[in-house]
């Protein structure tokens, strides 16, 4: 029986050895590539953004949670936007990034701002809660072309921005975060439109 084990489990690592792949599949459920090594740097623009979300103490005040996690967010859309204007070749990709990156600085300004003289009331709210699932939701795919890799991962991302941000409408406090969170649903929902075309239209 040992000696069945032993073999099972050398082959096993001999697998994830031989294909770098599996074990990244493994960590990022909603992750499909045909390339292993493609997007590696943009995947961990994503990644980055969503362990510190996953780390941050929450208070219970909605208002304020929210407004840490969506700063959180956005730096990560800030940083695969530059990473795609670096690298990216295509015209229209890259001009949507700019565009992103630009909406996401402005909101982050606000969110500082907010976060700075808001202080957390006492709640006990589910927000925090939902949010976390919601940051381990969706998919993307990946073909090793910047450009295709950026849009289909910046759908996914937008994608969990607008469903945390309706999960904090059904909880929100102050008509400053209110605004912003209907601002996000509003904006990202039409761009993930775009960037689901542009993927498609790189595949």
């Amino acid at each position: 029986m040992k000696k069945r084990f032993f073999a099972a489990a050398g082959i096993s690592l001999a697998l994830v050895l031989a294909h770098p792949a599996v074990a990244q599949q493994g960590q990022h459920a909603g992750h499909k590539t045909t390339s292993p090594a493609s997007g590696n740097t943009l995947m961990k623009a994503m990644q980055s953004g969503m362990d510190k979300m996953m780390s941050m103490k929450m208070t219970g005040d909605p208002d304020h949670d929210f407004a840490m996690m969506m700063l959180l967010h956005h730096q990560s859309a800030v940083d695969m936007a530059d990473l795609e204007l670096k690298k990216g070749q295509n015209t229209q990709v890259k001009m949507l990034a700019s565009k992103i990156k630009a909406a996401n600085q402005k909101e982050i300004e606000n969110l500082t701002q907010f976060i700075g003289s808001h202080k957390p009331q006492s709640a006990s709210s589910a927000f925090g809660k939902d949010a976390m699932k919601i940051m381990h939701s969706g998919n993307h795919t990946m073909n090793g072309k910047v450009d295709h890799d950026f849009a289909s991962m910046m759908a996914q991302h937008h994608q969990q921005g607008v469903d945390m941000a309706r999960a904090f409408l059904k909880e929100g406090k102050t008509e400053k975060m209110q605004t912003m969170a209907s601002n996000v649903v509003k904006m990202q929902t039409k761009e993930i439109d775009e960037l689901k075309r542009l993927e498609a239209s790189l595949r």
